[in-house]
């Protein structure tokens, strides 16, 4: 039985094919790997998920914790299709907060569906990969960090708009749309630039104004997880934009954020009890060599949960002595990243041969806006993210403050 949630069909024509036409679309599909998602193939999709799918590499866009990415063809379109796992159905009620939407900087949802055993999402497919690999492979310079900073901003902001919050905001759930050409931002409409960000990834997404238990429960990725969200406390957009500074920091430094410590469970607490931060290296180091005094896990070799574990982290953190509960979180698979890309990640870890096949090519899109001047902005840069995280959501900057910040710095790169 189908469940009855939001459905979206398609808009193109739905005349019949004949046999020729047939014919020429399996050649195709068969040619550039992609699955041709006719009614009959979703049904069986739906019923038996993946398995009956012969897999190889060419086929796969990503795979996450809950669901795989891959190369489908809809309605004549090239589309990426993400089979969703039964343990993650609830998640498709999330993803349908974005159907109907269309705007630049989010990946667009064409067609969802779902049975008790598997869930069917029909995205948009362009060429590009996730913003971890490209930070994995180049160090980007500031004007391009600031442009896809806008990008991102811009999608969250359209999200607030419509009463969502993301609440997953990561370079891994940020798609770098190559080869586009964009319009103009703002008052920078002389801008050349080949490529655009979109966001994606809306699984652990909330609907503002619905009353339910989901608004002030733990989701998300918790390295990027605002303090607010680590202790279940009410979420507000400020909560997306602690997630975007995070990222920017990300940007910079080139690093998954608490990249010394592997417990997940000892940055909660720090997070939330003592404001550490990514850019916080004195206490990060103290806290690698167990000689901190605010640290309450020595020794503590847990890594990192999974998202179905946040609300224990929350619990967690909120306990007065969190040491006697240390064995609790020791959970297997813990390095399982999230991550609904639309490319094969490495989870953080690029291979040499990867590497110089890759860099050239991509090096190409980041080319042409590098300035002498945008070095002296750094400093600048640090204090916007730093201004993004502040433990108090009411004191970070809105999506228009750091908007006008960004501009600011964008124009002094380009004078």
């Amino acid at each position: 039985m189908v469940a009855t949630l939001p459905s979206f069909s398609c808009q193109c024509k739905q005349t019949p094919l004949d046999a020729a036409y047939e014919m020429s679309l399996l050649k195709f599909a068969n040619k550039e790997n992609v699955l041709v998602l006719t009614t009959p193939k979703r049904n069986k999709l739906l019923k038996d998920g993946p398995s009956e799918i012969k897999l190889n590499r060419r086929q796969i866009l990503g795979r996450g914790a809950f669901g795989t990415v891959f190369k489908a063809i809809y309605c004549d379109q090239p589309v990426a299709l993400k089979i969703i796992k039964s343990s993650a159905i609830d998640t498709l009620q999330n993803e349908a907060h974005v159907l109907n939407w269309r705007h630049k900087n989010i990946v667009r949802l064409i067609k969802l569906e779902s049975t008790p055993e598997f869930g069917l999402l029909i995205m948009e497919r362009t060429n590009g990969l996730c913003l971890q690999r490209v930070l994995d492979t180049l160090a980007l310079p500031l004007v391009h960090r600031v442009l896809m900073t806008m990008d991102i901003l811009a999608a969250l902001h359209y999200c607030h708009c419509q009463n969502v919050l993301h609440l997953d905001v990561k370079p891994s759930n940020i798609l770098v749309a190559l080869g586009t050409k964009p319009s103009g931002i703002g008052k920078f409409g002389q801008l050349k630039r080949s490529y655009l960000c979109k966001l994606c990834d809306f699984g652990g997404s909330i609907r503002l104004g619905d009353v339910c238990a989901d608004q002030s429960s733990a989701r998300g990725t918790l390295r990027y997880m605002s303090p607010e969200a680590l202790r279940a406390a009410p979420l507000s957009s400020a909560s997306d934009i602690y997630s975007l500074g995070i990222t920017m920091w990300q940007l910079q430094a080139r690093r998954l954020p608490f990249y010394m410590l592997t417990c997940n469970e000892s940055i909660a607490y720090q997070v939330v009890k003592h404001d550490l931060r990514p850019d916080n290296y004195e206490l990060l180091e103290a806290l690698k060599r167990g000689s901190s005094e605010h640290a309450p896990l020595i020794g503590c070799d847990c890594a990192e949960i999974g998202a179905n574990s946040a609300d224990l982290i929350c619990s967690y953190v909120n306990r007065v002595n969190p040491q006697s509960d240390v064995d609790l979180y020791k959970k297997p698979n813990m390095f399982a990243r999230r991550s609904l890309n639309f490319e094969v990640t490495t989870h953080g870890r690029v291979q040499k041969r990867h590497k110089q096949r890759k860099q050239p090519r991509l090096a190409h899109y980041f080319d042409g806006l590098s300035t002498a001047l945008a070095t002296c902005l750094e400093s600048a840069y640090s204090d916007l993210y730093r201004s993004c995280w502040l433990s108090q959501p009411e004191l970070r900057l809105s999506a228009l403050q750091l908007q006008k910040r960004l501009e600011l710095i964008l124009a002094k790169c380009l004078t």
